[in-house]
Order: structure tokens, then sequence, then C-alpha cells
């Protein structure tokens, strides 16, 4: 648990000078610090909500863009001959 520092022991820190001044602020200072934690994660979830928002947005934009596919049928795939590198012969030169 905390314990005090000794009262001829000199505070290295702002808030540490202020609850060796006031004792008594501690319950307030733990309320303003839980409270600004509070408001940075919500602040947090907001924003990956309206990143999340943006990207299905503007990812529904780019498929009404894209228009729909041409219905043409498509080939058997036991008619495709697998890929294979070319030979020396068959490259460019």
């Amino acid at each position: 648990m905390w314990e005090p520092p000794a009262d001829d022991a000199k505070p290295k820190t702002p808030l540490a000078r202020i609850l060796h001044e006031h004792p008594e602020a501690r319950g307030r200072i733990s309320q303003a610090v839980v409270a600004l934690s509070t408001a940075l994660l919500l602040a947090l979830a907001a924003l990956g909500v309206l990143l999340i928002w943006h990207l299905r947005r503007r990812a529904d934009l780019i498929r009404s863009r894209l228009g729909t596919a041409r219905g043409g049928p498509l080939p058997d795939s036991s008619e495709l001959r697998p890929f294979t590198e070319p030979t020396d012969e068959e490259r460019p030169a």
C-alpha cells in the first residue's frame, strides 16, 4: 500500500508536491484521473466506430462504381492446365 514520504524528503514531481502539501486532495485527484481515463477511452471507441463506418461506406461506394459482373460462363476447371514455368525456348529474348 502507499506510504507517505517522510517530512524531510523532497517531492520529485509536481503531483507528488501537491499531494505532499495537500494530502486531502488525493481523493479528488483520483476522481480526476478516472474521469480523464474514461473520457480517453470513450474518445478512442468513438474514433473506432467512425473508422469502421467510413471504411464500410467507402467499400460500398467502390462496389457500386464497379458495376455488375458480365454474365459469361466461367471455364470448367478440369479443362484448365496447371501453370508451369516457361522453358528457355518459350522465354522472350
